[in-house]
């Protein structure tokens, strides 16, 4: 850990460096990427699996025919960012998306040596990392999932001006980490219900016009047979409908972070192994439907929207997603199981 530069850095200016890379080709969801990244910056790096686990990022589902940012973790509110900081026994806090409060919350963060989470910096309402500022906080650097180049911090001179202010706050500041963690079968026990509210809950306060959980992929489903709202020649309509479905499979490939955190667990809870491991089989089973709903690469442009425009090829991707939630429906049986165990 170290100021960039040296005897010769501008006045109001310091940088961390070598603050871990964020990005969906490194962790799928940015909430849990960031905050992995900032503590592995300081030699406490959590397994991310957990963290996918504990914030309930590995079980939630959004669906909006609409909406091209289904995913968005801010979407349950602070509860997936509460619960992880509870399981790593770290304090933190909320910081407003007002200029003079961010930058102080960035300075007093990194002063002392640790990244701030930030949201909408560069690109959508997603977290990020701010690892850096420059001239008073005029300038702030650091990671964006967004950000087009991967070798080097971003430098955003207009940041305030020009974020996203969707997220509904600035930045999250990691506090003092304390003496002892959460005792881990208190921690699994939460989780369990956690991700059996966020999975049998079809409708969230706060976000009426989005179905949750199992239900989500009937609604998903169903709109994949709908021919009409897949316009051949209309790439805007198909645009959106890319950027739905691609959302939809990125949860779904997080599964197996689900599965993962699962079969962690049972070193805590061994009398639960049995529910643990079948809900885990389950949760693997269905993200195993993801990868051949995807054929076209990396590519999210015409390749994908024409892909989609193809009503025999909906048809088969629309049989695969309900493969997943018939998977999942039994995966989450055997969490209520293993929480009947346990609690």
């Amino acid at each position: 850990m170290s100021e960039s530069g040296s005897a010769a850095v501008p006045v109001g200016r310091k940088v961390l460096d070598g603050v871990p890379r964020v990005g969906y080709d490194v962790h799928l969801s940015p909430f849990p990427g960031s905050l992995y990244a900032c503590l592995a910056y300081v030699g406490d790096a959590p397994d991310y699996d957990d963290l996918m686990g504990t914030s309930g990022a590995a079980f939630r589902r959004l669906w909006n025919r609409e909406d091209g940012g289904n995913i968005d973790l801010s979407y349950l509110g602070d509860e997936p960012f509460r619960r992880a900081f509870w399981a790593l026994g770290y304090d933190w806090r909320k910081v407003p998306a007002e200029k003079e409060a961010m930058f102080e919350a960035v300075q007093e963060n990194i002063d002392r040596g640790m990244p701030a989470i930030s949201f909408g910096i560069i690109g959508p309402p997603e977290a990020g990392v701010v690892a850096g500022y420059d001239r008073n906080g005029q300038v702030l650097y650091g990671w964006s999932y967004f950000q087009k180049q991967r070798e080097h911090y971003y430098e955003k001179s207009d940041w305030f001006e020009t974020m996203d202010r969707n997220a509904g706050k600035g930045l999250i500041v990691i506090g003092a980490k304390h003496p002892t963690r959460p005792d881990g079968r208190e921690v699994l026990v939460s989780t369990l219900r956690w991700a059996i509210d966020l999975e049998r809950t079809a409708q969230r306060e706060g976000i009426p016009d989005h179905v949750a959980g199992l239900a989500a992929y009937d609604a998903w489903v169903d709109a994949l047979e709908v021919d009409a709202d897949y316009p051949a020649d209309d790439p805007q309509i198909l645009g959106t409908r890319v950027m739905v479905y691609g959302d939809q499979l990125t949860m779904l490939e997080e599964r197996h972070s689900a599965a993962r955190y699962l079969r962690h667990a049972m070193a805590v809870a061994p009398e639960g192994a049995e529910h643990l491991e079948a809900a885990a089989a389950f949760y693997d089973a269905a993200a195993n439907e993801g990868a051949p709903m995807w054929p076209w690469g990396y590519s999210m442009g015409e390749d994908a929207q024409q892909g989609l425009a193809d009503p025999e090829a909906r048809r088969r991707f629309a049989a695969r997603a309900r493969a997943a939630r018939d998977n999942e429906t039994q995966a989450v049986a055997e969490l209520a199981q293993a929480l009947r165990v346990l609690a």
